[in-house]
C-alpha cells in the first residue's frame, strides 16, 4: 500500500468543539442576523397582519355588551319592622359577592332562556342552523319573536342536552360585577345582537328583582304557615296548664301564700309550748323522784326546799320532831299528791299538744307541696302564654307582611343599544403583526443559528480540526451534462475560480511530492463530490496533465450522467483481465481527460477494491498518468472508499454547504481514522451565495461578495 502524502502531517484527531472554545450568541450577531432578514420578518409581519384584519374585518362576529345598573336599596325606616320575619339584603362584602352568584346562578339564567326563548336562537343553540333559525339581522324582528305570547313557555321539543348547553351559553355571556365602593351592581350580557343584549340584561336584572320578592313571599308565607301552626298549639297548651292550676286551687285548702305562713307561725308557736311542756314534765318527773327518794330517808327539810312548801316548813319548825311526824307524814304525802296530779296534768297536756304539733306539721306540710306545685303550674302557664302572645304577635306582624314585601334592589339604568366590545379590530392587527413580526424573526434567527450543519470554512475547520482546502459555490447548471460546457465556455466564473483554488490547494499540499492519485470522498450522497471530481480533473487537464477519473462508485454509476460514451467496457473488465486498461479508459474530448467507468459486478463492489488486481491496475494507473482522481461512494453507505483510500496520496473528503450534518462529518472522518487513512483537507461545497449573504458571510470570501464582481465573468 502506497503511503499517503500531501497534508498528512497536519493531521489531527477529530473534534466537533470550535478551536476557541465561543459557541456563546453575539448580540450583534443577532441585530445583524435580524437585519439580513428583515424582508422576510417584514413580509411575516404583513402576512400576519392581513390574516389578523381579514379575521377582525371579516370573519370574526362581532359582539355587542350591554350593561344594566342595579342599586342595593337601605330601608333604613321601614314601615313594618321586616326584621321580624325576613331580613334586609347585607351590605357586607360577602353577602355582594353572593348576589353577583345568584345573578348568574342557573336557576335565574333558565328563567331568562324560557322567557326570551334562547333555546331557538342559534346564536345560543349551535344546533340550530342558520338558514333555520330565526333571523337575527333585525333586532326589532327578533325582539318580536322573542316577546310575543309564545316566548314565555319553554320549548318542550327541546332536549335536555341541548338545553343545558344553551343554558352554559347564556351563562357565559353573563357577567357581574360590584362598583368599588358602592353598592351597585351591573349587569352585562354579551352578544351578537345590540337590541338582544340589551333586552337580556334588561329581563335578566328583572328577573332578579322578582327571584327577590318572591323568595321574601315565599319566606313570610312558610313563617304564615308555621306561627299558625305553632299559636294554635300554644293556645291548646296555655288551655290545658290553666285548667290544672285551677283543679290545684280546687282540692287544696290552701287560701293564699300568707294562710300558710300563718299556718307556719302558729306551728312555730305551738312547737315552743311543746317544747315548755316537755322540759316542765321532765322537771315534774324529777321532783317527784328526789320526794321518793327524800321520804325513804325522812328528810323533810329537803322535800319542803325541793316543793317550796311553806306548811311543811311550818311544821318543822313548831315541835319535835316525834310529835309532828304524823302531820309531817301527811303534809309529805299532800305535797306527793300535788306533785303526781301535776304530773299527770303535763303529761295531758303535752300528749294533746304533740298531737297538735303533728296535724299542724302535716297540714303545712301539704300546703307547701301543694303550693309549689301550684307555682310550678303558674310558671308553665305564664311562659306558655307569653310564648303564645308572641307569636301570636309575630303571625299578626307576618300577616301584615304578606302585602308589603320589596325588594333589596332596584334597577338605576336599563341598558341599552349595546356597544362593539369585540373583536377588538386595532388589537388583533397589532397583535397579528406582533405575531408575524416575532414568527418572521424566530424564523430568521433559527435559520441563522440552529443549523445542523457548517456554513462556513472557519467554522468546518474549528470543528473537525482538518484544514479547509477549497470552497465550491453552487455551479449555474440546469443538467449534470451541461456541465463540461460550462466549464469549458466559462473559464472565469466563480465556480471554476473555486475548482482552480482548489487545485492548486491541493498540488500545493506537499511541494516535493504532489498526490498523484486523488480519493475524492464525502458522508453521504448528494454533497457534489461527483461534480467536483469531475472539474478537478477539467482543471487538472488544463495544466497539459495526463489525468485519469476512475468511477470508483461502481454501485450507482453517475457519470453516465455528465460524460456520454460507450460502456461496454470498464474498470470490471479492466480487473477480470478482459481488456487492457488502455482498452478499458475513454477519452473524453470535452473533459481533456481519460475517463475509467464503473461496471456491473456481481462481486461485492469493496472485495473488488480490495483484491490484487485492483491494487496492479493502480500500479499501471500511475505509470501512464501525471493525476488519477477517484470518485468513491459516500463512507458512511459502504465501506468501498476506506478500502480505496490505501492506493491513494490524498484523501479529499467533501462537506455540502449547510446540508451535511454535523454528527455524519464527525462520523466519516472517524471511519478514516480507524483504518488509519489521513484526511488531506475538506471541501466546503454546493455553496449558495445568496445563503451566505443572507446569513452574513458575503463577505468572507471573494465569490460571494461585491468585491470580486470584476474579477469573475459569470456569477
Amino acid at each position: 500500500m502506497n503511503t499517503p502524502r500531501g497534508l498528512s502531517g497536519l493531521h489531527t484527531p477529530v473534534s466537533m468543539e470550535p478551536r476557541d472554545g465561543k459557541s456563546d450568541l453575539d448580540l450583534i450577531q443577532v441585530i445583524q442576523a435580524l437585519w439580513r432578514g428583515r424582508l422576510a420578518i417584514i413580509a411575516f409581519g404583513v402576512l400576519f397582519a392581513l390574516v389578523g384584519g381579514v379575521y377582525g374585518f371579516r370573519v370574526a362576529q362581532p359582539e355587542y355588551a350591554a350593561t344594566t345598573t342595579l342599586v342595593l336599596q337601605e330601608r333604613n325606616q321601614p314601615v313594618v319592622d321586616l326584621n321580624a320575619v325576613m331580613s334586609n339584603l347585607s351590605t357586607e362584602l360577602s353577602s355582594l359577592n353572593t348576589e353577583l352568584h345568584v345573578i348568574r346562578s342557573r336557576g335565574l339564567v333558565e328563567q331568562l332562556v324560557d322567557t326570551l326563548g334562547l333555546v331557538n336562537d342559534p346564536e345560543f343553540n349551535p344546533e340550530i342552523s342558520a338558514s333555520s333559525a330565526v333571523s337575527t339581522s333585525s333586532a326589532k324582528t327578533w325582539l318580536r319573536n322573542t316577546l310575543s305570547l309564545g316566548a314565555d313557555a319553554p320549548d318542550s321539543g327541546a332536549s335536555s342536552a341541548v338545553r343545558d348547553q344553551v343554558v352554559r351559553n347564556v351563562q357565559e355571556a353573563i357577567t357581574a360585577q360590584i362598583q368599588r365602593n358602592t353598592y351597585l351592581f351591573a349587569i352585562t350580557v354579551t352578544s351578537q345582537d345590540r337590541a338582544k343584549a340589551a333586552e337580556m340584561a334588561n329581563t335578566l336584572a328583572r328577573l332578579y328583582i322578582d327571584e327577590q320578592v318572591h323568595t321574601k313571599f315565599a319566606a313570610v308565607e312558610d313563617a304564615v304557615l308555621w306561627l299558625s301552626e305553632r299559636v294554635s298549639a300554644l293556645e291548646v297548651e296555655l288551655r290545658e296548664r290553666e285548667n290544672a292550676v285551677s283543679a290545684l286551687r280546687a282540692r287544696t285548702d290552701l287560701a293564699s301564700v300568707v294562710a300558710l305562713e300563718a299556718k307556719s307561725v302558729q306551728l312555730k308557736d305551738s312547737r315552743n309550748r311543746l317544747l315548755s311542756l316537755v322540759q316542765r314534765t321532765q322537771a315534774a318527773q324529777t321532783q317527784l323522784e328526789a320526794l321518793s327518794t327524800h321520804q325513804k330517808t325522812g328528810d323533810f327539810a329537803a322535800i319542803a326546799d325541793l316543793f317550796g312548801d311553806s306548811a311543811l316548813t311550818a311544821l318543822l319548825v313548831e315541835g319535835a320532831a316525834e310529835a309532828n311526824e304524823a302531820r309531817l307524814t301527811a303534809q309529805v304525802a299532800l305535797i306527793e299528791t300535788r306533785a303526781r296530779a301535776t304530773l299527770e296534768r303535763l303529761e295531758l297536756q303535752k300528749s294533746a299538744l304533740g298531737r297538735s304539733v303533728a296535724e299542724l306539721e302535716d297540714a303545712v306540710g301539704r300546703q307547701a307541696a301543694d303550693l309549689a306545685e301550684l307555682q310550678q303550674l303558674e310558671r308553665e302557664a305564664q311562659a306558655t302564654k307569653v310564648l303564645y302572645e308572641t307569636f301570636l304577635t309575630r303571625l299578626k306582624e307576618a300577616s301584615v307582611q304578606r302585602g308589603l314585601q320589596q325588594a333589596d334592589s332596584r334597577i338605576l339604568s336599563q341598558a341599552v343599544l349595546g356597544t362593539h366590545v369585540a373583536p377588538k379590530k386595532t388589537l388583533i392587527l397589532v397583535l397579528s403583526l406582533l405575531a408575524g413580526l416575532t414568527v418572521g424573526g424566530g424564523m430568521v434567527l433559527s435559520r441563522q443559528f440552529l443549523h445542523a450543519g457548517y456554513r462556513t470554512a472557519d467554522e468546518l475547520e474549528a470543528a473537525t480540526g482538518t484544514p479547509v482546502l477549497g470552497q465550491i459555490p453552487l455551479i449555474p447548471i440546469s443538467a449534470r451534462g451541461d456541465l463540461l460546457s460550462f466549464l469549458s465556455s466559462q473559464p472565469t466564473a466563480a465556480a471554476t475560480e473555486a475548482i482552480r483554488n482548489l487545485r492548486t490547494s491541493l498540488l500545493m499540499s506537499n511541494v516535493d511530492a504532489p498526490p498523484q492519485v486523488i480519493l475524492s470522498a464525502s458522508s453521504v450522497p448528494g454533497e457534489g463530490k461527483t461534480t467536483q471530481s469531475i472539474a478537478l480533473v477539467h482543471n487538472l487537464a488544463g495544466l497539459n496533465k495526463r489525468v485519469l477519473l476512475i468511477e470508483g462508485d461502481i454501485r450507482r454509476r453517475t457519470l453516465m450522467h455528465y460524460i456520454h460514451a460507450d460502456r461496454s467496457r470498464g474498470i470490471i473488465s479492466a480487473l477480470s483481465g478482459n481488456c487492457t486498461l488502455a482498452e478499458a479508459v475513454i477519452h473524453d474530448p470535452s473533459l481533456y481527460a481519460d475517463v475509467l467507468l464503473g461496471e456491473v459486478s456481481r462481486l461485492n463492489a469493496a472485495d473488488v477494491f480490495a483484491s490484487q488486481r485492483f491494487a496492479e491496475l493502480m500500479a499501471q494507473a500511475r505509470a501512464s498518468y501525471d493525476v488519477i482522481v477517484i470518485d468513491s461512494p459516500p463512507v458512511l453507505v459502504v465501506p468501498d472508499a476506506r478500502v480505496i483510500a490505501r492506493h491513494a496520496d490524498a484523501v479529499v473528503y467533501t462537506v455540502a454547504w449547510d446540508k451535511t450534518k454535523r454528527s455524519q462529518v464527525a462520523e466519516g472522518l472517524r471511519q478514516f481514522e480507524t483504518v488509519n487513512i489521513p484526511i488531506t483537507g475538506l471541501v466546503l461545497s454546493r455553496i449558495d451565495p445568496r445563503g451566505m449573504a443572507r446569513y452574513g458571510y458575503a463577505g468572507r470570501h471573494g465569490a460571494y461578495s461585491t468585491f470580486g464582481d470584476s474579477y469573475y465573468g459569470a456569477r
